[in-house]
């Protein structure tokens, strides 16, 4: 019997662990709270629970036999894996996250007892791991594949209409060449093939230090934190907590970065200006909420609110 059949449905799944988000809060564990800016209303909530957070009902729920098809590859890797009764769970990819978020905390927690554990082979890829999924979870990303697919469903409708195409050659067209945004989020989060894409291309590409923050501003992350890395930025920071980063530097020489503080023995001491320049990241990549103590909260919001006003006299 699959373990998974003895869980209680989710129905409010998280697209960034709030593990995550609680270590830019404050409070004691059991009840950690955050502060919130909202990023278009420029709104700013204090004491807020993680829980009400970066969420949507049922957001990983996925037919058996989309879950089939997303792992094909994976089958021919690990010929087991097919006949695991937790694959008949709609909410097996929910599950997987779930548990994986152990194991990533407790890396977290080892990262920022010891930051150079973050050169430990096995630390890495952990680490790896979970900035992927951090990456590729959220509902920014799917929200744009599902855009980029209404799109090129469009276009490909009024072809086959000006070819005169038969109405089922048109609809034979569009399901070949349109993939929903869910079925690519998902096959990105649990399929091996795109993570050990990520694996070879940060090992490979990058420079990797420890930055610390020792700055009156603490560090705050979005609701969509690690879009850097599908995107391929050029200086990738990644904040542990409140005060402590790894940030992944591309090798090429002269590219542009957002931060020129420069490390001695991989290790960075950030200024005040680089790490403005990393929350305003994060405000930038966000989608509708950026977390973190009261302080960075409501500094970052008066920088919002400015940006915004700029715009609105743009525009």
């Amino acid at each position: 019997m699959s373990i998974l059949n003895n869980i209680q449905k989710t129905k409010n799944q998280h697209y960034v662990p709030r593990m995550y988000m609680k270590r830019f809060g404050y409070g004691a564990a059991e009840k950690r709270r955050m502060s919130v800016l909202f990023k278009d209303e420029g709104k700013v909530l204090h004491n807020q629970n993680p829980e009400n957070y970066a969420s949507d009902k049922y957001f990983y729920d996925v037919s058996n036999d989309l879950l089939m098809e997303l792992l094909k590859n994976d089958f021919k890797v690990f010929p087991s894996l097919k006949e695991s009764d937790n694959l008949k769970d709609e909410q097996f990819v929910e599950h997987a996250l779930s548990r994986e978020e152990g194991a990533y905390n407790q890396m977290l927690d080892e990262i920022e007892e010891n930051p150079q554990s973050i050169y430990n082979d096995k630390t890495r890829a952990i680490f790896i791991s979970f900035i992927h999924s951090l990456a590729y979870r959220t509902k920014k990303y799917r929200d744009m594949l599902d855009n980029i697919n209404y799109k090129t469903e469009q276009v490909l409708r009024e072809m086959c209409d000006n070819m005169g195409l038969d109405p089922q050659v048109k609809e034979d067209t569009i399901k070949a060449n349109c993939i929903s945004g869910q079925q690519l989020q998902i096959e990105n989060i649990i399929s091996l093939a795109p993570v050990l894409g990520t694996l070879n291309n940060l090992l490979q590409n990058y420079n990797w230090y420890i930055a610390y923050n020792n700055t009156e501003l603490d560090f705050i992350i979005s609701d969509n934190p690690a879009q850097m890395v599908w995107t391929g930025f050029n200086d990738i920071c990644i904040p542990i907590s409140k005060r402590l980063a790894i940030i992944l530097r591309v090798k090429t020489e002269d590219a542009p970065l957002i931060s020129h503080d420069m490390p001695v023995n991989n290790v960075i001491e950030l200024s005040l200006k680089s790490v403005i320049a990393y929350n305003l990241n994060q405000i930038g990549i966000a989608q509708r909420y950026l977390f973190g103590s009261e302080k960075a909260i409501d500094f970052m919001g008066k920088l919002n609110g400015a940006m915004n006003c700029m715009k609105g006299k743009i525009n």
